[in-house]
């Protein structure tokens, strides 16, 4: 029996060393001074939100460690339950966190939201504050923004040198393990938070950060377990390679024995390119907004003002479209996805489901005779409408940008007094679908009020 025991042990050594159990020293986290270079993050909020009177501040740090990189081990099937291996250990790296958090530790609830920040443009942009930052600061979460990939290190090099100059990925194969560090750091160094410590760490990203972020949560997550629950938003049905490169499996579900909650949030471009995964099971829940762009005015808003300081896309100039780009209150949605997957990841219950998104043979959206998508999370701008949301644009002069932007066309000023004779009916019919949003979950009591109020100022008909 011993003699049985010791073979089995020494059969299974190996692979408790290849799925990365065993952990190196925490990374090193080290402040940069605020006047640094040229004196502010790039692709932070600084000079483009009013923090301040929002009671945060913002801060940056340098995060440095010795990173692993991970090998696929065996098939990676469709059902999202993928085994690695530890491919390499202790190479080096040096990136950058960019910490929003209430300037009262105080306030601070626990409750932290990691970015994987997109560098689908080349450098990073934090899409997911960009959306849901009003959320944030009004509900008391920290924020961190971590450079990830190494496009978007690379760019912060040449931006501004004297404030990145240390700053070094070596490749997108150590963004995995980079990203779990980042959880530890927030875990484990309380400067991060004020002197605070989390009771929650949520995972989020957008767009190919979701890509990378769906292999993370089938791969990584289970081995790691860096993170208490995953908003994965926008994402295709393929997911990023485990190593370099930007296509991995065609085909991926989050696998359904993670034991932290995910939250896959999709806009109206997102749902034909992944109606061949959607899933809602105990531990997955996927929201499908109809009327939203995978990017919007709202976001394209801040991202230009922040563009416009760091000079980082297209020299600076702002990003234009051939059509008006699509203003639905995606922001809505997806901070109503973060409290509820903030509720859940503490032990409560699932968001609730929603409807998808219809769709004719999972290729063409279905929509009304206004041409707005039929199905899907509503939000009381669609369902009092006072134009068409579609969720593709055309040229523009920041090539691949406006195809992703959508656009919005007003309906024609005959239709809008045929829906609303009179004010009092538009304020009365879009505060009827604000109340039907919030009682289904998917709009906030704060953001129901914003836009009843918005309504209630528009001029309409």
């Amino acid at each position: 029996m011993r003699r049985a025991l010791l073979v089995l042990l020494t059969a299974l050594l190996p692979c408790l060393v290849l799925t990365g159990t065993a952990r190196a020293a925490a990374p090193t986290v080290t402040a940069v001074p605020a006047n640094a270079g040229k004196g502010w993050p790039v692709s932070g909020a600084r000079g483009v939100l009013d923090l301040a009177a929002r009671g945060y501040v913002e801060e940056e740090y340098l995060m440095s460690g010795q990173a692993d990189t991970y090998a696929q081990t065996g098939l990676w099937t469709d059902d999202g339950r993928w085994a690695t291996r530890v491919a390499s250990t202790g190479t080096p790296y040096t990136t950058r966190l960019v910490v929003v958090r209430p300037s009262d530790p105080a306030r601070f609830t626990g409750t932290v939201v990691v970015e994987w920040l997109n560098v689908s443009f080349g450098v990073d942009i934090p899409v997911d504050f960009s959306q849901s930052y009003e959320h944030f600061t009004r509900e008391g979460y920290a924020y961190v923004g971590v450079t990830t990939q190494k496009a978007g290190a690379d760019r912060l090099k040449s931006l501004d040198p004297g404030r990145y100059a240390t700053v070094d990925l070596s490749g997108d194969a150590l963004s995995y393990d980079v990203f779990s560090q980042a959880a530890q750091a927030v875990r484990t160094d309380p400067r991060l938070l004020g002197g605070r410590s989390p009771s929650v760490v949520l995972a989020t990203g957008h767009s190919q950060s979701a890509l990378r972020l769906t292999t993370y949560a089938n791969a990584i997550q289970p081995v790691r377990h860096a993170y208490d629950g995953i908003l994965i938003h926008g994402r295709a049905a393929l997911a990023a390679p485990i190593g370099d490169g930007v296509v991995g499996p065609l085909s991926a579900r989050i696998r359904t024995d993670l034991d932290v909650p995910v939250f896959v949030l999709q806009s109206e471009t997102d749902v034909v390119a992944s109606a061949s995964v959607r899933q809602d099971t105990a531990r997955v829940r996927t929201w499908e907004v109809a009327g939203t762009a995978h990017a919007d005015r709202y976001g394209l808003d801040l991202y230009n003002a922040a563009n416009a300081r760091d000079r980082s896309i297209n020299d600076g100039a702002p990003t234009t479209c051939d059509r008006p780009v699509n203003s639905m209150t995606f922001r809505y949605a997806e901070n109503a996805a973060y409290g509820h997957l903030d509720r859940w990841a503490r032990g409560g219950a699932a968001p609730p489901a929603a409807p998808p998104i219809a769709l004719l043979l999972n290729l063409i959206v279905v929509r009304d005779g206004d041409q707005n998508a039929l199905g899907g999370v509503r939000l009381p701008d669609l369902d009092a409408p006072v134009a068409a949301y579609a969720p593709n644009n055309s040229g523009g002069n920041v090539p691949g940008a406006c195809l992703l932007l959508g656009t919005t066309t007003p309906l024609s000023p005959e239709r809008i007094r045929q829906l609303y004779p009179d004010h009092a009916t538009y304020v009365a019919k879009f505060t009827a679908a604000a109340d039907r949003a919030l009682r289904a979950g998917w709009l906030l009591r704060p953001d129901r009020d914003e836009a009843v109020s918005r309504a209630q100022a528009a001029p309409v008909p």
